[in-house]
C-alpha cells in the first residue's frame, strides 16, 4: 500500500482538512493446478468456442482493415482442431461463415480467411445486430468456455448508436444468456478514432480490451491479446476498506486482471493515521478469491508525488463514463474541469497546449490516403488546409479526440517526396495564424528478397527464413497456409532479417506457397512468394 497527501504550496505535510491519497496493490497468483507457460499464458486443455465478429463497414478501410485481418489470421492459426469457431462479418448486415461454430481444422480456417478476402467493405455499422447474433451463437453452442471476440473500431452508425444505451442493452442481453454459456467478451480495437468509451464498458462482461493505434506496430499488443484467450480474467474483483468511513472514493487502475498479474487501486481518504483493513474479493475459475491486509493511512509520503494526479485521472474517467451512460449535467462537467486544471491533464472538456501551434498527423501518406489530422491549441476555432496541388479544404473538429480532421485525395501522379501543406488557423477573437507543415508522399512498395537454404522440407521441420527489404520497411511477416504468421526481425550481426517457421506435423505433403510481406510506415505493401515442397 502506498500513500501520498495532496500537495500544498507551503509544506508537503497534510493539514487537517486536506485529503490524502493511497495506492493498494495485490499480486494475484495462479489458481490451483494452473501452470504458466514460457509465454506467460496458462496451459489449458479445455476446448474453446470462439464466435468472431469482424467489422467490414466503410469506416474500417485502409490500415484499420489491415490490422483487423492480421489479428483475425493470427487468432485462427492459434486454434487447435478440438476448438470450435465461427466468423461473422458485419456492417449494416451480418454475414455468417457457417450456421454454427465448426471445428478449427486447417481447411476450415483457410476457408474462413478466404471468406473474408472475398467480401467487400460497404454500408454503415449495426453493432447491436452483430453483438446480438454473436450472443445467440454462443448461447446455442452449449459450451462453458466460449468467447465473443470483436475486431472493430466500435463506431456504431445503425441501430442504437448512443454509447450508454448500447452498453446497457449489451449488459442486459449478456446476463440473459445461461450462466454456463455466457461468453467472455474480448475486444481488439483498431484505429485512432476507436470508440474506447463504449468498448471498455462492453469488455467488462468477463472480458478484456486491447487497442492498437493506426501508426504503431501491432505485434506486441496482438500477442498480448492472443495469449489471454483460453484464460479468464478474475471476475467481480473489488477492493473493500474497513471501516468504510475511512475513505470516500476508490477506483481500479485496470479494466481486467488475470492470474499472475498485479491488481491496483487508487483512493482518497480524510483521516490520517487511521488503522484500516484492505480486503480483495473476486471470482476465479468459479471459486471465490479473497485476501486481506492491515495498514495505517499515512500522514505523509513524499516518495509518491504522482498519486494525487493518478487518483484524479481515475476519478475523471469514472465521471466521463457516467456522462456516456446518463448524459451531461453541469455538476459533473464542473468537477471534470476543476480536476483537469488542478492536476494538468487533457479531457474532452479541457486542453492545455500553451500556444496556437498545430501538429500534423500523419506525416507519411500514400497517394489517395484520405485523412489529414491536425492538433491545435484550444483557442483555435477553425482550420483550413492549402495543399500543394491546389486543393483548399476546411477541417472538421472531432471533440472526442481533440483534433481537426479532413479527408482528401492526393493525386496519383504525385511523385514521392516531401511536400508542404499551409494551414490557416483562426481563433475565437478573430486572429489569424499561418503555419506550414511538411508531409511525405511514399507510394513505392518495399522490395523483398527471400533467402532459403532449401526449398524441400519434411513435416515438423523448421524453416530458417532470411529476407532483405527496403530501408523504409517497418514490419516483415512470413505466411504459410496452415501456420500462424511469423515476424522476421532485424539481426544486426548478420545484417539481415531472420525468423523461424515450423511446419506442422499434420501438414499434407505437397507444394505450398510461402509469402513474405513487407509493410512500410506509409502502409505500402510489398511481397515475394516462394514455392516450397513439403515431404512426409
Amino acid at each position: 500500500m502506498r500513500g501520498q497527501p495532496a500537495p500544498t504550496e507551503t509544506a508537503p505535510i497534510r493539514s487537517k482538512n486536506e485529503p490524502g491519497f493511497f495506492q493498494a496493490e495485490a499480486l494475484l497468483g495462479y489458481g490451483k493446478g494452473a501452470v504458466p507457460s514460457a509465454s506467460g499464458s496458462v496451459a489449458s486443455g479445455v476446448p474453446k468456442t470462439l464466435v468472431i465478429l469482424f467489422d467490414t463497414s466503410l469506416s474500417m478501410q485502409w490500415e484499420k482493415l489491415e490490422r483487423s485481418y492480421q489479428a483475425l489470421e493470427s487468432l485462427l492459426r492459434t486454434l487447435r482442431p478440438p476448438d470450435h469457431f465461427n466468423l461473422l462479418l458485419f456492417n449494416n448486415q451480418v454475414q455468417s461463415f457457417q450456421p454454427a461454430p465448426v471445428p478449427a481444422e486447417p481447411a476450415s480456417v483457410q476457408r474462413a480467411l478466404d471468406f473474408v478476402r472475398s467480401s467487400k467493405l460497404r454500408g454503415g455499422t449495426d453493432l447491436q445486430r452483430a453483438l446480438q447474433t454473436g450472443l445467440q451463437q454462443c448461447s446455442a453452442s452449449g459450451g462453458d468456455s466460449s468467447y465473443l471476440i470483436l475486431l472493430s473500431d466500435g463506431g456504431a452508425t445503425r441501430g442504437p448508436i448512443q454509447n450508454g444505451k448500447l452498453a446497457s442493452w449489451y449488459e442486459e442481453s449478456w446476463k440473459q444468456v445461461p450462466a454456463t454459456q455466457r461468453p467472455r467478451t474480448y475486444i481488439f480495437a483498431v484505429g485512432d478514432d476507436a470508440n474506447l468509451p463504449l468498448l471498455q464498458v462492453l469488455a467488462r462482461q468477463d472480458g478484456l480490451l486491447e487497442h492498437v493505434l493506426s501508426t504503431e506496430p501491432a505485434e506486441f499488443k496482438l500477442n498480448s491479446f492472443l495469449s489471454k484467450i483460453g484464460r479468464s480474467p478474475i471476475g467481480q474483483l473489488n477492493l473493500a476498506v474497513a471501516p468504510e468511513s475511512a475513505v470516500d472514493t476508490v477506483y481500479p487502475l485496470q479494466d481486467s486482471t488475470f492470474s499472475g498479474s498485479i491488481a491496483s487501486w487508487v483512493g482518497r481518504y480524510q483521516a490520517a493515521k487511521e488503522n484500516v483493513t484492505f480486503s480483495i474479493q473476486g471470482m476465479r475459475d468459479g471459486a471465490g478469491l479473497e485476501m486481506s491486509a492491515k495498514s495505517t493511512l499515512p500522514r505523509e509520503a513524499l516518495d509518491h508525488a504522482q498519486l494525487p494526479r493518478l487518483w484524479a485521472r481515475a476519478r475523471v474517467d469514472a465521471l466521463l463514463e457516467k456522462i456516456q451512460r446518463e448524459g451531461e449535467d453541469q455538476a459533473t462537467i464542473d468537477e471534470i474541469i476543476r480536476l483537469a486544471r488542478q492536476y494538468k491533464f487533457v479531457t474532452p472538456y479541457t486542453s492545455f497546449l500553451a500556444v496556437p501551434r498545430a501538429l500534423l498527423r500523419p506525416r507519411v501518406i500514400r497517394p489517395g490516403d484520405p485523412v489529414l489530422r491536425v492538433r491545435t491549441d484550444e483557442s483555435i476555432s477553425s482550420v483550413t488546409a492549402l495543399f500543394p496541388f491546389g486543393l483548399v479544404q476546411k477541417l472538421r473538429y472531432l471533440s472526442g479526440e481533440d483534433v481537426w480532421q479532413t479527408r482528401f485525395l492526393a493525386p496519383d501522379d504525385m511523385q514521392d517526396g516531401t511536400y508542404t501543406v499551409r494551414l490557416v488557423l483562426r481563433d475565437r477573437q478573430g486572429h489569424t495564424y499561418r503555419e506550414s507543415k511538411t508531409f511525405v508522399i511514399a507510394s513505392k512498395p518495399p522490395v523483398v528478397q527471400v533467402k532459403l537454404d532449401t526449398k524441400r522440407y519434411h513435416r515438423g521441420q523448421t524453416i530458417s527464413l532470411k529476407a532483405k527489404a527496403s530501408q523504409s520497411t517497418r514490419t516483415l511477416m512470413a505466411r504459410l497456409e496452415g501456420v500462424s504468421p511469423v515476424a522476421l526481425n532485424w539481426d544486426a550481426r548478420a545484417g539481415i532479417n531472420s525468423g523461424q517457421l515450423v511446419i506442422p506435423e499434420q501438414t499434407v505433403p505437397g507444394t505450398y506457397k510461402l509469402t513474405v510481406t513487407a509493410e512500410d510506415i506509409a502502409h505500402n505493401i510489398g511481397t515475394q512468394e516462394v514455392q516450397i515442397e513439403v515431404l512426409p
